[in-house]
């Protein structure tokens, strides 16, 4: 310090702890960021105030301030100073990591992203104390107003509006909601209630609905001319007809990559081209499933569809490049294009151009049938005789010859579309399709390529003449799939038939227009007292897992313990959404990530060490409301890519009596396995620390969830402690 060196100055003094003497060789250097965090470590709230005031008076210094407040994990202050330098995303991001939930929800709304926020809010909701909970249902009745999910929302601003600072703005909300049901008397009234104490606001509803129009109204912008309707900013081209055109795009408003197809045959509209593009388009957007394609706006007036983005490319351009699909690559494909094809048949929709170009993976391999590929668009733009050439060889007879089509024709679609997948060519090689199609025989799978024996029954079946004698049903060729054994694959399932319930599938033409909120529904598998079912939150666009009990004591008992746990307010513990024990069903929002028991990680110690406090900490949630969960195993908890277990409370079964005790000891044999030890804590301590060259620390055995927490976080600080020494 005597001879002006003050960062090294402060180098020394850090070494020995000495934070307060850093700070002022910092200080003295000009290194305020340094000097910054400094006072963080000394804890002065004065200096921290006076160095981030000087700090953030400038973009330079706040941009710095901002990248040590989140080094030194201080979120609640660096959200607001990401959020003030247009750093929006990581904004969100910190608001939700200092639980300032209400704060990433509105940033989220101003993007656009209605679902994010309102998925985020749920979960507030469910961890709030009750003095925190009217704001938090404001504005999730706000959102869902908006998409549509009115009772619910209407329920949540009538809680909102107890809060007497939120009286007004929820009434105004509720009332227009109140309206959009239908219930205009309450509306009435719910407006009168307000007008006693704003007179400002229009005592005839009607008049007052058309001024919440016109305020909620969007407002254009000046964008030049590579942004679509305001909103979709063109990035490159991938694919182009001569009737239009598909760009990759960035969607500004969601902050995502998506598909734009843009039809620009002039003189066309009318034409049989054009409107095959409308009714494709407006046929597309009512369909929802996570194996179609999802379209996320249409404008036939501008001649324009927004469709989800994927990466992974087509199956036709996998099979031109080169690439072949093993046998289990195929089988999930394959299982996958049958759920979208159930969700469009059940709507009473034939796709009848089912091909290796309309088949799109995710960025994850997921397989998602697709109306709007590039190679559909292309066929606008050709004649007749060109558009067909690549559907013929994938048509079934009854299409050639133009008999009735059935759901028949999707399926010998997909069978040829199998063959060339499982064997690298098509079944009838041309160029005569049609007189093949109609009258050859298709070669068995095995006789094209070695090792595919197990196809040929499958495949045959689906490529039958005659469609009455064809594979009958999409729900056949599930079964036959999960039964088929792939060189030493174990088989799939088959999965149990799936009991009756109030809003099946097959139902879904017989709802009104909006339909039941959780739709599409696939079949998960049972328990020996229940049966599952994946399926679509339609409202907040999320999966869920929808679980039905059937009538023994068993599955009552197994009913009454997810009620139990469904109550545990930890986002470590999976979610109830909804439990009706009339109908006896429970539905669970569907964690990310895969079970331990299918993909066990191979994480640091670190990282393993903050899987087991997060474990504890939901232990501790489901201990505190009364109850132990008794099922926690490799199989029950899922990990999702961000290292956050979730112990599952769907399709647990039969589980018998347990204490919290068994709890912390099934937490402790997961991790264990994970480390690799033997099923002790003294044991995963050992490892753990081992593996760091960190001395093990002296910890209290734990006997329930809050000790278990305890002890792990001694050895956490322990190995962390050895990694900061390195």
């Amino acid at each position: 310090m005597a001879e002006g060196n003050h960062a090294r100055a402060a180098d020394l003094y850090e070494k020995v702890w000495d934070f307060r003497h850093a700070l002022e060789a910092a200080r003295a250097g000009g290194d305020l960021p340094r000097a910054l965090r400094y006072s963080i470590e000394i804890h002065d709230d004065a200096l921290f105030a006076e160095l981030l005031g000087a700090l953030t008076a400038t973009d330079d210094g706040a941009k710095a301030a901002l990248e040590v407040l989140v080094r030194m994990r201080k979120s609640a202050d660096a959200a607001p100073l990401a959020e003030r330098l247009g750093d929006i995303n990581r904004a969100i991001d910190l608001y939700t990591r200092a639980h300032r939930s209400l704060d990433a929800a509105r940033l989220l709304e101003s993007q656009g992203r209605d679902r994010d926020a309102g998925r985020l809010l749920e979960r507030a909701l469910d961890l709030a104390a009750p003095h925190e909970k009217a704001p938090m249902q404001l504005a999730l009745g706000r959102i869902l107003a908006r998409r549509g999910a009115y009772p619910e929302a209407a329920r949540l601003l009538q809680d909102a509006r107890k809060l007497p600072d939120l009286r007004a703005e929820a009434q105004r909300h509720l009332i227009a909601t109140l309206a959009a049901m239908g219930l205009r008397d309450g509306a009435r009234d719910a407006l009168l209630e307000l007008r006693a104490t704003d007179t400002s606001v229009p005592a005839d509803l009607d008049t007052y609905l058309r001024e919440w129009r016109d305020a909620g109204a969007e407002r254009k912008t000046g964008r030049d001319r590579e942004v679509i309707a305001g909103r979709y900013r063109l990035e490159r081209l991938l694919g182009a007809g001569a009737s239009g055109r598909v760009f990759l795009a960035t969607d500004e408003v969601a902050g995502r990559p998506v598909a734009v197809k843009m039809f620009f045959a002039s003189g066309a509209r009318g034409g049989a081209a054009y409107e095959r593009f409308v009714r494709e388009a407006r046929l597309a957007s009512t369909l929802r499933h996570p194996s179609l394609v999802e379209v996320y706006d249409v404008s036939v007036e501008r001649g324009f569809l927004a469709m989800e983005y994927l990466p992974g490319g087509s199956l036709a351009q996998r099979i031109a490049g080169g690439e072949r699909l093993t046998g289990p690559q195929i089988r999930r494909m394959a299982l996958d294009i049958i759920g979208g094809l159930e969700a469009a048949h059940h709507r009473g929709v034939v796709h009848r151009d089912v091909k290796p170009a309309n088949i799109f993976f995710d960025a994850r391999g997921t397989a998602k049938l697709g109306d709007f590929g590039v190679a559909h668009l292309v066929d606008l733009g050709q004649t007749q005789t060109g558009g067909l050439i690549g559907t013929l060889a994938y048509m079934s007879p009854e299409q050639i010859t133009g008999a009735p089509i059935s759901i028949a024709a999707d399926l010998y679609a997909l069978g040829v579309t199998l063959f060339e997948a499982v064997t690298g060519r098509l079944p009838f090689l041309g160029p005569d399709f049609v007189a093949q199609h109609l009258g050859e025989e298709p070669p068995l799978a095995s006789s094209v390529a070695e090792g595919t024996g197990g196809w040929d029954p499958i495949l045959a079946a689906l490529l039958v003449k005659n469609p009455r004698e064809r594979t009958q049903t999409l729900a056949d060729l599930r079964r036959q799939l999960e039964a088929l054994e792939l060189h030493g694959q174990p088989r799939i399932g088959p999965r149990p038939r799936r009991a009756s319930q109030p809003h099946s599938i097959a139902q879904l033409a017989e709802e009104d227009e909006a339909g039941p909120r959780y739709q599409f529904e696939t079949p998960l598998g049972g328990t020996p007292v229940s049966q599952l079912a994946r399926a679509v939150d339609t409202v907040l666009d999320r999966s869920v897992v929808i679980e039905r009990f059937d009538s023994s004591d068993e599955a009552t008992r197994a009913l009454e313990r997810a009620r139990l746990l469904g109550r545990a307010a930890s986002p470590f513990v999976q979610r109830a959404l909804s439990l009706d024990r009339t109908s006896r069903t429970a539905v669970f929002e569907a964690p990310s990530g895969a079970s331990l028991a299918d993909s066990m990680p191979d994480l640091p110690p670190s990282e393993t060490l903050r899987v087991l406090k997060r474990l504890a900490r939901g232990a501790a949630a489901i201990h505190v409301v009364g109850g132990s969960h008794g099922a926690i195993s490799p199989r029950t908890v899922v990990l999702d890519d961000g290292v956050a277990p979730t112990m599952m409370v769907a399709g647990l079964g039969i589980v018998g009596d347990s204490q919290p005790l068994d709890d912390v000891n099934a937490i402790i044999t997961v991790v264990a396995a994970m480390a690799g030890c033997e099923p002790t804590f003294a044991a995963f301590a050992a490892a753990m620390c081992h593996e760091v060259g960190a001395q093990v620390p002296a910890f209290t055995a734990p006997i329930d969830a809050e000790s278990l927490y305890a002890a792990a976080d001694i050895v956490d600080v322990a190995v962390l402690s050895a990694l900061g020494s390195r």
